[in-house]
């Protein structure tokens, strides 16, 4: 890896790190697997070549997502530019910071593949409440492999538990009829897993203060015989996917009548 190359991860491996530990997870979320690449002048100022542009390129859902919200846009270019300000030589008067859309890999025989997929697309039907939540908020679910998800954490966790071979529903909507009011007769959950037989729910949680409504969800889905149901946060199943999908199926394993 160039010198030039360890700088741009260096930083970008900074900047993800920062927005975490600011508690801005949702923002890391978006941003972690893009690429910076600074851009240098072609003139001297000061004695020694400085940089005029970074360039962040983004996954084409993360971009989207960003440039319809001008709030996590200004949050975005501020806290790179907090990063970079001191660590490159730049003017500030005349850096600029784009994002721009990450382009895919080729792969063998896509067009072949995109033909099928828009042959065969259909409407999803999972991840309603997930989705009416977003729209609230003027904002979109995540699509990965044609399913929605609430987070890039929830889809490490798919994706971890795609690799482990292990039957789940992501998002799925429980329905109940006790009340007749939907809020209370539909709950939807992140992950339902089924491990030789044995069913349990793995939420990602994003607000631990939520512990009244979470045992309240949890004590509806334990009335219907799913006693297995474990919370882990939003920040531990981003950066720890394979352990936490890997102590859930362990505990998953010991609820075996």
């Amino acid at each position: 890896m160039s010198d030039d190359l360890k700088l741009e991860e260096r930083l970008y491996r900074t900047w993800v790190q920062y927005l975490i530990d600011g508690n801005r997870r949702e923002f890391a979320g978006l941003v972690v697997d893009g690429e910076l690449r600074l851009v240098e002048s072609d003139e001297y100022r000061s004695n020694y070549l400085h940089y005029v542009q970074a360039v962040v390129y983004l996954p084409h859902a993360s971009h989207r997502f960003i440039l319809d919200n001008k709030d996590f846009e200004k949050e975005i270019r501020n806290s790179l530019w907090f990063i970079l300000q001191g660590n490159i030589h730049c003017f500030e008067d005349e850096f600029q910071i784009n994002l721009v859309t990450k382009l895919l890999d080729i792969e063998p025989d896509w067009r072949k593949t995109i033909k099928y997929l828009i042959a065969n697309s259909k409407d999803l039907n999972q991840g309603l409440i997930t989705e009416k939540a977003f729209a609230k908020r003027d904002q979109e679910a995540i699509i990965y492999n044609e399913i929605k998800f609430a987070s890039n954490s929830e889809i490490r966790i798919a994706q971890e538990l795609e690799a482990k071979k292990v039957l789940f529903f992501p998002l799925p909507l429980a329905v109940r009829r006790e009340t007749g009011n939907n809020y209370k007769d539909h709950r939807e959950v992140d992950f339902l897993v089924c491990l030789d037989g044995i069913w349990g729910i793995l939420e990602v949680s994003y607000h631990p203060d939520r512990y009244e409504k979470d045992a309240e969800k949890d004590a509806w889905f334990k009335k219907s015989g799913i006693l297995c149901i474990e919370h882990r946060s939003a920040e531990r199943c981003y950066n720890q996917p394979k352990t936490v999908v890997a102590e859930f199926l362990d505990i998953l394993s010991k609820h075996k009548r």
